[in-house]
Formats: structure tokens, C-alpha cells, sequence
């Protein structure tokens, strides 16, 4: 049943036109110009069987203009023309079926009604008070020169049982006209306000869409902000150190040596955010792939172990050469570094950072351990959400807790989680989890 339906669906739409292609007006004049030549193929049988030779001549000519406006509007998309030629037609028509059909004893003016509903139905809004206007007028007219002429109107019936039938069957046909086209307005309506609540669903989709990326674009500058500035510190302080102190070729050399060191890791590292960067931008997300974690890590280390040095930080890893986990590369780098150097902020001049790794059946969690100021309760509860005030390290580095936003994102991202242990005046332990990789099996 249903595909005899989905069938007969088809096969209108076709007739009326795809609503992709033909405005709601045009499927509507298409829609009427189909059940008017429907019921006009009805109507001249039945009018050469009551013997109404004049109505059913009109009939049959009225079905040859028919078809002809629909092609016009249908397969030619002339709606315009088809329509005010529609409207003619229809006014000579009725004019004419009054006069040849008995005038107000026959059904004239349910015809007009009919026509009336039809008009409305398919032209434009900034029309329907001219159809108005000329209904009223028309029939008016009509019905005058009848009442001061009666013997203008001759009775076109053979007898009282015909006029019964031409009468009842012309409400029939406008009782239901009306119904089809009341019905076919409100489905069109409908599937309108459907189509209007999709594309407001849409934009405000987009506008959310649009506002995310805007935020996402407001952080990567933040991002790159933030990881750069501790780096580019460390070359500026070198660079002064060079240009203002008269220094041994040794001394010279040791400081270019870290200079160059500093400088290939920062441009690195921003090649790293960039590239993360790009990839969130174009909403290509995470590409996981079998990462080393003690070939990340020690990656890291290459820069915050200088960084470390200068507030005399011990940093010890103990991360397994042989361990590997299902991550992104750049993203991986991101979480590392970023706990790492929110360690060595918040632990004292000879405190120690310890990186360790603890194994459980389908992931491995790498744990980050300062012995540091550790983190006031009043702001463990939000600290993953911006709403912390900003904080500062032991040698006053400001943060503003946008690193640690960062890594819970990232690591949501890559199927994992973010958590921590703190007491206050003794230190915090940072869990970043992530899958582990079959390569760890493989090599089992």
C-alpha cells in the first residue's frame, strides 16, 4: 500500500512540477489546471447525456483551452501568461453558463464560487482583491439584468428531475474542489513552515557553528600566545646577555650554542600550533596514529629542561622507551608540554618534576608530579574551565589556566581524560590517559 502511495506521489509531482524547480503558485495553478481538465473530461459526458448541447459544446472547448494552459505553464513556464489567460477563459465562461444554463435556477453560481476558491488558491496575494472585486460585480450584474429581463434567461432543462441532477451534482463537484484545494493549500503550508523551520534550524546550526569557530580562533591565538612566550622570553634574555656583556669566547659560544637550541625548538613549536591550528580550522580534527610516549616526552623536555634549569627544577623521567599509545602527534606534544610547564611554574627553586607512566589493561596513564604550592581549593572544582581566576608561579609567571582547558579538550578529543591530585603546600599530580596502541601487543 505504502509504495502504491509513494507511486501515485510520484506521479503527481511530476504533473504539478518539483518544488525545487517551480514556485508554490505555479504547482498550485498546475495542480488546479490538472483536477479542472479531471473534472471538465467528467462533465461533458454527463451534460450530452442531460441534453445540454450548448454546455457540453463549451465544455469540450473549455478542455482544449485547458490543456493548452497547462502545457504553457507546465512544460513551456509561462506561468503568468497561463494564468491571466485562465482567468479570461473563466469569466467568459461563467458569464456564458449563466446565460445557456438557466441562469439563477441552474448551478452558475456555485461555479462561480468554485472558480472563486480556484483563483485564490494559485495567484499571487497582491491579486485576489481584483478576483474579489470582479466576483461580486459579475454576478451582480448578472442576476440584475435577470431579475429586470426574466424572459432574457430561457430554462435550458427538460424537466424538473434534470435540473434536480445538473444542480446536485455542481455542489458535489464544488464541495469537493474546494475540499482538494483547502486540503492541497494547508499540506503546501505545512511542508512550507517545515521547509522555513529547517532552514532556521539550519542557520541558527550555523550561527552556533560560526560562534564556536570564532571562539576556536579567538583560543589558537591565546594558544600560541601562551606556549611561545616562556621560549621567546629565554631567547630575549640571551640575546641581551650577548649584546650588553663583554663575554669569553667560551661563555659566547655556550650561549649561542642554547640560543640555537632555543630558537630551532620555538620555530618547532610553532610549526606544531599551526599546523594544529590549520587542522582545527578546517575541521579535519584528530588523526590518531601509534605514538612513543618516551620519544614525545623527551621531545618536550628538549626546551622545559632549560626552563627547568633556570628556577633549579629537577625534572626525572621514568617513562618506558618501549610503551606506545593511540594519539595525535602534535596534539600529544601540546598536552605534555603544557603539564610540564605548568609544573615547573608552580614549584618552588630546587623543587623536582617527576614523569612517570602507569600501565592498566587498555590505557596507560602518563602522570606529571611537582612537589610545588600545589592547588587552593576554592579553585580545584573550576580549573578546567576558564573561570579561575588568573594565577601566578612561583617566580611570579602569570597564568591564566587556558594550558589546562586545552589538555582536557585535547585529550576528550583523542579518547581520553584529564585529572588530578592536589595538596596544597605539597604538590599535584597531573593523570593524562590515553588508549594504547596495538603496537604495544604486536610487540608482546
Amino acid at each position: 500500500m505504502y509504495k502504491i502511495v509513494r507511486k501515485l506521489a510520484n506521479v503527481w509531482e511530476e504533473l504539478v512540477g518539483n518544488p525545487a524547480s517551480f514556485s508554490l503558485e505555479n504547482r498550485a495553478f498546475n495542480s488546479i489546471s490538472v483536477v479542472t481538465m479531471a473534472l471538465l473530461i467528467v462533465l461533458l459526458p454527463f451534460n450530452m447525456w442531460l441534453g445540454l448541447t450548448a454546455v457540453w459544446v463549451m465544455v469540450a472547448t473549455l478542455l482544449v483551452l485547458q490543456v493548452f494552459f497547462f502545457y504553457l505553464s507546465r512544460y513551456r513556464r509561462i506561468y503568468y501568461a497561463s494564468m491571466l489567460a485562465y482567468v479570461m477563459v473563466s469569466y467568459i465562461t461563467l458569464t456564458a453558463t449563466f446565460y445557456l444554463n438557466s441562469g439563477s435556477h441552474g448551478p452558475a453560481l456555485l461555479l462561480f464560487f468554485l472558480t472563486f476558491n480556484l483563483l485564490i488558491a494559485f495567484s499571487p496575494r497582491s491579486r485576489h482583491w481584483l478576483w474579489a472585486l470582479l466576483h461580486l460585480l459579475i454576478p451582480v450584474i448578472l442576476l440584475t439584468k435577470e431579475y429586470f429581463d426574466p424572459a432574457w434567461i430561457e430554462d435550458s432543462y427538460k424537466d424538473a428531475s434534470n435540473r434536480y441532477i445538473d444542480i446536485l451534482s455542481s455542489y458535489i463537484v464544488t464541495l469537493t474542489c474546494i475540499y482538494l484545494i483547502t486540503n492541497y493549500l494547508r499540506k503546501n503550508y505545512e511542508r512550507e513552515k517545515h521547509t522555513a523551520e529547517e532552514r532556521a534550524n539550519k542557520i541558527d546550526t550555523q550561527n552556533i557553528n560560526l560562534e564556536q569557530l570564532n571562539q576556536k580562533k579567538d583560543k589558537l591565538f591565546s594558544i600560541i600566545a601562551h606556549d611561545l612566550q616562556s621560549p621567546l622570553n629565554s631567547i630575549i634574555t640571551t640575546l641581551h646577555l650577548i649584546a650588553e656583556y663583554d663575554l669569553e669566547e667560551e661563555e659566547k659560544k655556550m650561549l649561542g650554542d642554547e640560543l640555537l637550541t632555543l630558537t630551532k625548538n620555538t620555530s618547532n613549536l610553532l610549526t606544531n600550533l599551526l599546523t594544529w591550528s590549520k587542522l582545527q580550522m578546517d575541521g579535519k580534527g584528530v588523526r590518531l596514529s601509534s605514538e612513543n610516549v618516551h620519544e614525545a616526552v623527551e621531545r618536550v623536555l628538549s626546551i622545559q629542561r632549560m626552563l627547568a634549569d633556570k628556577k633549579s627544577v629537577n625534572i626525572i623521567s621514568h617513562v618506558d622507551p618501549a610503551i606506545h599509545i593511540t594519539a595525535d602527534h602534535n596534539m600529544l606534544e601540546l598536552v605534555i608540554r603544557n603539564l610540564i610547564n605548568n609544573a615547573i611554574k608552580f614549584t618552588p627553586t630546587g623543587g623536582q618534576v617527576s614523569i612517570g607512566l602507569q600501565m592498566n589493561k587498555d590505557t596507560c596513564n602518563l602522570t606529571i608530579a611537582d612537589n610545588g604550592i600545589g592547588i587552593d581549593p576554592s579553585q580545584q572544582e573550576e580549573l578546567f574551565s576558564l573561570k579561575t581566576q588568573s594565577t601566578f608561579g612561583t617566580n611570579n609567571e602569570k597564568g591564566i589556566g587556558l594550558g589546562l582547558v586545552l589538555c582536557k579538550e585535547l585529550l576528550a578529543l583523542q579518547q581520553g581524560e584529564l585529572w588530578f591530585d592536589s595538596v596544597p603546600g605539597k604538590g599535584t599530580t597531573f593523570y593524562a590517559s590515553f588508549p594504547l596502541s596495538r603496537v604495544n601487543s604486536n610487540g608482546n
